[in-house]
């Protein structure tokens, strides 16, 4: 088995990812050679609703998946696509779900939920709960590269303890996204409040690109590869299944628990 992306913007013409099929395909391509194998498709759904509809996103998850089987071979593994959105959160957000204009990912009932990034306005605890009231589970992302939560890590903790989930962009765990945000997204880590790392994948190359085996590196190092394995792994494959992952707040991690050195779980993807 491979990891499993949840937040990808792979998906050709919809937003501010690729534009062509053929680099969305080079975008899942460089994924499973990195050893990913399930990402979750999240367009903006702002750009989708004004732009767009779910059931061309629908269509084009579906054209994508045959188009990647069609290059699937014995011992050349293909990228499997799931849908998802990336719901920016205003007020709007909890209608837009009960009418079927926001989606949580692959149809279960965890929403990828995204805030603001230089602000935290007053309104956005209140969607959050509402969205809770539909018996869904925010997943937050990327807060580590919210101007304000880099100033107050405290309240990333509080969403936490009131049921929501955290995702970590790789590329903030790298430096990608400046100091605050690195030294955000490694506490996290650390400290056992983030759930998931994603790539947030814009482009096969330069910035934000698929590849995830960086950041497992960095977390690696930072804890053990149980910890990575369960951010990068076992976390996005319980929601998947319509499973919440464990909540492992006061869990401190260390390095040296399960420190294997050999990241088994890639074998399949590099043909070592």
């Amino acid at each position: 088995m491979g990891w499993v992306d949840i937040h990808t913007h792979l998906l050709p013409g919809i937003d501010d990812g690729p534009r062509q099929m053929s680099a969305a395909l080079d975008i899942a391509r460089r994924a499973v050679v990195d050893g990913t194998e399930i990402m979750v498709a999240t367009p903006h759904q702002r750009d989708i609703m004004l732009g767009s509809s779910v059931q061309h996103v629908r269509n084009l998850v579906s054209e994508l998946n045959g188009r990647l089987r069609a290059e699937e071979e014995p011992h050349r593994p293909v990228v499997r696509i799931v849908i998802g959105m990336e719901n920016h959160i205003e007020p709007g957000l909890p209608d837009w779900v009960e009418d079927g204009r926001a989606l949580p990912i692959s149809d279960t009932r965890f929403i990828l939920s995204e805030p603001p990034f230089s602000s935290y306005p007053d309104y956005v605890d209140d969607v959050l709960s509402r969205l809770q009231d539909l018996r869904l589970v925010p997943i937050i992302a990327h807060p580590e590269r919210n101007a304000v939560l880099q100033r107050d890590a405290k309240k990333v903790r509080r969403m936490v303890e009131d049921g929501m989930l955290i995702q970590l962009t790789a590329g903030s765990l790298l430096g990608d996204f400046g100091q605050p945000a690195q030294r955000l997204a490694e506490q996290l880590v650390r400290d056992g409040t983030a759930h998931f790392i994603a790539s947030d994948t814009h482009r096969p190359v330069d910035v934000r690109t698929p590849e995830l085996s960086p950041a497992y590196d960095r977390v690696v190092e930072l804890t053990d590869e149980q910890r990575a394995f369960e951010l990068f792994d076992e976390n996005p494959r319980m929601i998947l299944a319509g499973r919440e992952p464990n909540h492992d707040l006061g869990r401190s991690f260390e390095r040296g628990a399960f420190d294997s050195g050999r990241k088994w779980w890639r074998v399949w993807s590099r043909g070592a």
